[in-house]
């Protein structure tokens, strides 16, 4: 796997070219990357895996090769609990990272959900973050459903609410200082977790799947409207705190 990883991005800078791009991201001098995947309890590589990766991203002997490294890691990468594996080892693999990203998505499931995780989880992982020295990302995301992959599964796991559920994330977030956001996911159509253009309603979604639309809490809704408010939160970012959060109505 490690030399598969690097192999791949090798091939990314050298014969793609990728990252001279002036479309490519980059952080504080470098190109990023994100990792994610390693310490959850259902994922296979092991820390010393994820430890020479990280190194190889970090302080590769040819600068060309070097990034900015996002680890995207359990909620509990923190205390080693809830969704992380428990090998004491992780704690540093998560701690290396130049940027850590918990996810985040079915972890809550409304507003008080949302300001008890980030009462409990967020405030705390940040002091931990100031303490190390490097910076956090924490993920935002409109809704859920399995229903697009397992029919069988409930309609509107976690709902929408509109965009209401979205931005309570957006402003719990903002609030606590955090300057930069990890959307989930532009494209994951099959968890319902999809900010890029859909189906705003069942009459335009095809008759032969099963969909959730964007009115399936009876609103109505363009169906660019989560990239409308992925701009706002970009808004909302950049400006803080001169500028207070805007409010969606309920």
């Amino acid at each position: 796997m490690t030399e598969a990883v690097k192999r791949d991005w090798a091939y990314a800078v050298d014969t793609l070219r990728v990252t001279e791009s002036p479309r490519y991201l980059h952080h504080r001098g470098r190109a990023v990357v994100a990792i994610w995947g390693f310490g959850f309890v259902d994922r296979s590589p092991t820390p010393a895996q994820a430890a020479e990766l990280i190194d190889f991203f970090k302080n590769n002997p040819d600068p060309r090769y070097r990034v900015t490294l996002v680890g995207g890691v359990p909620a509990g990468w923190r205390t080693l609990t809830k969704d992380s594996q428990r090998d004491p080892r992780w704690a540093g693999v998560y701690r290396s990272f130049d940027v850590v990203s918990p996810w985040a998505v079915g972890r809550f499931r409304d507003a008080r959900g949302t300001d008890r995780f980030y009462r409990n989880e967020v405030a705390r992982d940040l002091r931990e973050i100031r303490r190390l020295g490097i910076e956090y990302m924490p993920v935002v995301y409109p809704g859920f459903s399995w229903h697009n992959l397992t029919p069988a599964a409930p309609v509107n796991q976690i709902p929408r609410r509109g965009g209401r559920f979205y931005w309570r994330q957006v402003e719990r977030a903002v609030s606590a200082g955090n300057t930069m956001v990890y959307g989930a996911m532009f494209d994951e159509v099959d968890e319902s977790t999809a900010m890029f253009k859909v189906a705003a309603s069942a009459r335009e979604a095809p008759t032969d799947v099963a969909s959730v639309t964007l009115d399936v809490d009876g609103e109505a809704l363009p169906s660019d409207w989560y990239l409308r408010l992925a701009r706002e939160a970009q808004k909302a970012l950049s400006e803080a705190p001169a500028r207070p959060i805007p409010r969606l109505r309920d």
